[in-house]
Parts: C-alpha cells; structure tokens; sequence
C-alpha cells in the first residue's frame, strides 16, 4: 500500500468498498456497487499508468455526470493526477482557452463532446463512448486485471483538480485544489446538513442524485458526500426534467443539489405530467442564485424541504441555511431560508466597506470577505487577480451582503451588478425577487442604465411564461404594493421594463448580466 500522507480523495472511495461493497452507483447503463466500482477505478488507475499519466498530469474529462466521469475523479486522484471536468457549457474558444490554461495533456471525452478531442494531440485521447473506434478506449482501460492500487505516494498536499470560474467578468479563472482542500470543503457540507437543523438534511441511507454538473465545483462535492456516507448514487447523465423526474421514481431518490432554474423546470415538467406527487418529501440543497420567494413557496407547498447554499469556484462552499429557531408565519420562515445562510465549520465571514477595506458595523452592507482552511489562495497563473482578490488570508468575493443578529449571511447582490444611483446603492436581487413572484414571470433580471443625472438607473428584464398575457402595469402594480408596504423605497423602482423572449445564462445556469447588457447596448 502506497505511503498515503494526509487527507486523500481516493481514500473515500476504498473506504466505501469496505464498509458498504453493495451500496449502488446508478448509471444510464446500470449500477455497480461501491466493491465493484472501487476495483474499477484501481483497473483504471493502472491503465493510466500504463498509457504514460503520472503524477501531475492534467486530465481533461467531458463529459456529463456519468459513471466514468466519477470513476475517473476516483483513479485520478489514485495516482496523483490532476482533474479538469471540463465546463462544457462555455462557449467553444473558452473551451479552448481554458483546456490551454490548466495544460491538459490528456482528454477523456464522452461523443457528445468529440470535437473536443482536436484541442488536444491525437495520441492522448480516449473515448468514453459505448461505441468506440478511437485508439484508446475507455471500456478498455477500466477491464485491466490489476487488482492491487498502484503504489504511487499521494499526500493531502498534491493538487487534485483545476477548476475554472464560469467567465461573467471576462475570461474564466483557473484556482487549483489540493486533495485536502476539496475533502475538507466537501465535508464541511456534509457536517452542516447532517449535524444542525437544516431542511435539505444529508444522512447515510438517503438516495443522491446531483443535478450540479461535476464541472461546477466537482458537482459541490456530491462524488465525495455520497460514497462518504455509503450512500446509494444516481447520475443521471445529461439533464433533462423528464430524465430526472423517472429516476426520482424509480431510484426513490430522496436528496438533490440544484441551482434554482432546474428546480423551477423540475417542478413544471412534473406538473405538465402530472407527477408532482413524486416530489413530495425530496430535500433539495439550492445555490448558485437567489431563490425567489415565489419559488420558495411553491416547494414548501409541493413537500419539498430546501436550504440554499452559498459559495463559488474560488472559495468552494461557505454557508448553509439552518431552520430559524423562531419565527411568526410561513412566509417568514421561508424567507429566513432563502436569504439566510450561516457559515460551515471552519469559515469566517466579515462586510467590508470596498472604498476604504475597514470593517462595517452590525447589520451593515458591505462587501462579503470570507476566510477558510481550503481557500485556494491564487489565481493559477493569474497574479493580478490573485493580488485583487485574495487579501492575506482573506478572500474578496465581490458579493455585497450584511451579518444578521443571529450570525447568519444574507448575500444581495454581486458588487458590479449593484445599481449605483445618486450614490445610493440599489440591491437589484430585492427586485428580481418581488417581480419573480408575479404570476406570468419566467425569469427576471434587473440591470443599471446609464443615466446623465443620477449615475444609473435600474431596468428590469422580463422573460414571460408562455401562455400568460403580461404587461408593464402589472409589474408596476406589484412593485409599488412594496413601496406602500415600506419593503422598498419609490426611488428604487425600475425606470423601464423590457419583455424579451430570451434571458442569457451563464455555464453554471446563472443569468448572465454582462451578456444581457451586451444584447441591450448598455
């Protein structure tokens, strides 16, 4: 047995082949259990040996959220290779430009994804194909008879993978991560759902399945939690509503992750199917954009318990809702769920005021600074970034919040997205909230204008349901419900509001502002 020093990924999984050999890894092929795919992923990681991979080598991965996708992590990280799931939702030069950045040297590619095997040299591919006519093979490498785990030394120390930001200011970041650094993070998830009052609750015996694509930091730790808790697994492959909703019935899968767009159309394909009894009792951990209160309601009232999740590429997970210990209607507790988060074991958080970098007081806005024992502390190959953002042992997330009285984290809005109008700041997911929660809305996105007087002024973005006859005063109408109630102020309301067919998303299913922008000539 290799001389393991520190925390290492692939201990997790040989742990799990010990303690629960027949807990089942769910595939669009079939399943295998723990034992089974543990003696996979050691045929694997000889192979990779064999092909000339070595400790540091950069693996690209495209794929979706496949058995070898996960295997792959597994034998990666057996033999101190580096991971790079490839973010496959980028556009194709930032595909490019970011296979060149993290030096992939080899790139396994499933035939979906087989343009991709261009970017790199033609002897270093393999196809994760059923049906495979490329030199290298994938259902090949995984029938190596070796059944002893190569004896390569790994420690806590050696990086594990390389991750790229999803581009929204400009061209992805690259951070690199330690193998003690990702299981850290990824069990800093599982403690906080499993040991404190969260809804989305996380425990052995529930049946995972992560809508998070592994490209999206290592689908938030999901290929770590599951065989961690000798939890059954199910990847779906690539997402589609109709894909997911069979195998929460046929698995009875019990937890998913999700950003709030799949949960939406999650929840409208089961109801055109007339399924949403299939939901009932699912906990869902949600993150990567607000949640609406509209759509915080619509799952308290489907039985589906959530809490909402805070972190990035650069800082990996930060906070998690926790229920309220006290609380006066239903809408205030969901409230408290969507908008509140409270720090993980081992994260700290403080709100900066960005013009001077002094601490602000209690129940202050400023800009969100997190420290964490797995913040990667760079930029790779980026050190103006890397001096911009990471300040000592702190991390500058560009996120604009405030701490609440009871320790917990509400995040508004990213730094450059909030509107600055007459030198007052205008928290724009405040808005996209409240118009989100009309009737008729499919997404919302509120941008500043340009205005000679004031500085800016907020426009608000609206994709329409299909089927719903939405005008302007009924947003209007809505809006200005708020100001009568005090929960906005009449200045903050939206100078225009344009209708369009089609709102940009980002890689990881975030609205994607600068591009809307763009589209908009502002």
């Amino acid at each position: 047995m290799p001389n393991e020093l520190g925390f290492t990924v692939h201990h997790v999984i040989r742990r799990a082949a010990t303690l629960c050999p027949d807990v089942e890894v769910v595939w669009g092929k079939g399943e295998l259990g723990y034992g089974d795919v543990y003696r996979r992923v050691i045929s694997l990681a000889n192979s990779l040996l064999s092909l000339g991979i070595r400790k540091g080598t950069v693996i690209g991965v495209a794929d979706w959220n496949t058995l070898p996708m996960f295997e792959i992590h597994y034998a990666a990280a057996m033999i101190g290779a580096v991971v790079y799931p490839v973010n496959i939702r980028l556009p194709p030069d930032q595909i490019a430009y970011t296979i060149k950045v993290a030096e992939v040297e080899w790139l396994f590619y499933s035939e979906d994804f087989a343009a991709l095997s261009k970017l790199v040299s033609k002897d270093k591919t393999v196809s994760l194909g059923s049906t495979c006519n490329a030199r290298y093979c994938y259902d090949d490498l995984v029938k190596n008879r070796e059944s002893k785990e190569p004896e390569v030394e790994v420690s806590g120390n050696d990086y594990f993978s390389i991750l790229f930001t999803s581009g929204t200011t400009g061209l992805p970041k690259a951070v690199r991560y330690a193998h003690e650094k990702i299981i850290h993070g990824a069990l800093a998830i599982v403690y906080q759902l499993g040991l404190y009052n969260t809804p989305a609750s996380l425990h052995q015996g529930d049946v995972i399945m992560p809508l998070i694509p592994f490209y999206h930091i290592h689908s938030w730790g999901s290929f770590i939690h599951a065989p961690y808790l000798c939890n059954k697994y199910v990847l779906m492959g690539r997402f589609t509503s109709d894909n997911v909703l069979t195998l929460i019935e046929r698995e009875k899968v019990t937890w998913i992750n999700a950003v709030p767009t799949m949960v939406y159309m999650l929840i409208e394909a089961a109801e055109k199917l007339g399924k949403l009894g299939i939901l009932r009792n699912l906990k869902a951990l949600v993150g990567g954009m607000p949640i609406s209160s509209g759509l915080a309601k619509r799952m308290h009232e489907l039985g589906i318990r959530f809490s909402s999740i805070y972190g990035g590429t650069d800082m990996l997970a930060t906070s998690i809702s926790i229920a309220p210990s006290k609380y006066n209607t239903v809408d205030e507790y969901l409230d408290y769920l969507r908008l509140t988060t409270h720090p993980v074991p081992f994260v700290e958080i403080r709100i900066v005021e960005p013009s001077t970098g002094k601490d602000v007081g209690p129940n202050q806005v400023g800009e969100v600074w997190i420290r964490a024992p797995w913040l990667p502390y760079e930029y790779y190959k980026d050190p103006d970034k890397t001096k911009e953002s990471y300040v000592g042992s702190w991390f500058r997330t560009g996120d604009v919040g405030m701490v609440t009285s009871d320790g917990g984290l509400r995040v508004f809005d990213r730094l450059k997205d909030v509107i600055k109008s007459g030198g007052e700041r205008i928290p724009t997911s405040i808005l996209e909230s409240i118009i989100s929660n009309i009737p008729g809305v499919e997404l919302v996105a509120v941008i500043g204008k340009p205005h000679e007087k004031w500085g800016e002024r907020p426009i608000a973005v609206v994709k329409p349901r299909e089927g719903y006859n939405l005008t302007k005063e009924m947003i209007y109408d809505a809006l200005n419900r708020e100001v009568a109630s005090g929960r906005i102020p009449k200045w903050w309301i939206p100078d225009d509001i344009v209708f369009t067919s089609n709102i940009p998303l980002t890689s990881t299913g975030k609205i994607d502002k600068k591009e809307l922008r763009r589209i908009l000539g502002m």
